[in-house]
């Protein structure tokens, strides 16, 4: 059965729906986000927020909201932002907006207390409560930057936020019973989000890279600026410029540039700049 949910759009909508949680006594708010990370456009991106208050659903589009109207939205005072494996989100957050959501309680924890087998949201779901979470092939790699969202996209976004409620009951009571409270204080207490800490993008962590001379990173790392001021400018992801096999064979032998095969998203006159650039090295 379709979720039923309230649609907000707009500055006036997202500032009337705070005031109506800060006047509910419930401090817990079931919350997800839905995102953009490289996949359609270049960047990272907030494109929706489900939330479930316990009684009702919302679905919040970011894109035309004014950044200080949604960044009270998300640190509602004295509000707890209940999240499944939250830490992705909250970075996601911080980096377009610069908001420090510390009114975190993130049930993936209370999974690792307890050491459960299969630690993923849909499996845990499936396990402790018997829901198959259904469409995750259909919307693994959706395109939430398109606008309007067509209606399974939005039930599909609202089901991780649907039974947050129930599973952290579930959880909890496990918790208690298997007495490791204690265990589960001092992981949440010992959860410090280090917001300000620069993160590495995943091509400086590989082997290939690591095994490179001084020189040959220093190759490398131009090699990935090139794609990436090329990736932005023309606003798609930069794997479509330049792939990620072929950064470390082009750091062996910048002379095959001339041999690769762009996307047919990469247009003549950047492929001649990517070439010409990548030649000189």
């Amino acid at each position: 059965m379709p979720i039923s949910y309230t649609w907000i759009s707009d500055d006036d909508q997202l500032k009337k729906l705070s005031r109506k949680l800060l006047d509910r006594e419930d401090r817990l708010l079931a919350i997800d986000f839905e995102g953009e990370f490289n996949l359609h456009v270049y960047g990272e991106r907030l494109c929706l927020i489900q939330l479930f208050d316990g009684k009702d659903y919302y679905l919040i589009d970011p894109f035309p909201m004014d950044d200080a109207v949604l960044a009270e939205f998300l640190t509602l005072k004295n509000k707890i932002y209940m999240f499944y494996s939250a830490d992705s989100d909250i970075s996601l957050i911080y980096k377009q907006y610069k908001v420090k959501m510390n009114g975190i309680y993130d049930l993936q924890h209370l999974v690792e207390v307890l050491d459960l087998p299969k630690k993923g949201l849909d499996a845990v779901l499936e396990a402790e409560l018997g829901i198959r979470v259904e469409g995750k092939k259909r919307y693994q790699m959706h395109n939430w930057m398109t606008r309007p969202i067509e209606e399974g996209a939005k039930q599909y976004a609202l089901g991780d936020v649907a039974h947050l409620f129930a599973l952290h009951e579930t959880l909890l009571n496990k918790v208690k019973q298997s007495d490791k409270v204690e265990d589960l204080i001092l992981k949440i207490a010992g959860n410090f989000k280090d917001f300000d800490k620069k993160s590495v993008p995943g091509i400086f962590k590989t082997t290939a890279y690591r095994k490179m001379s001084s020189k040959k990173k220093k190759l490398y790392e131009t090699i990935v600026a090139v794609r990436e001021s090329c990736a932005e400018e023309l606003d798609v992801p930069a794997h479509l410029v330049i792939p990620k096999q072929e950064l470390v064979s082009l750091t062996e032998d910048t002379g095959r540039i001339r041999s690769l095969r762009f996307h047919q998203k990469v247009p003549r006159s950047m492929q001649e700049r990517i070439i010409k650039e990548i030649s000189r090295l």
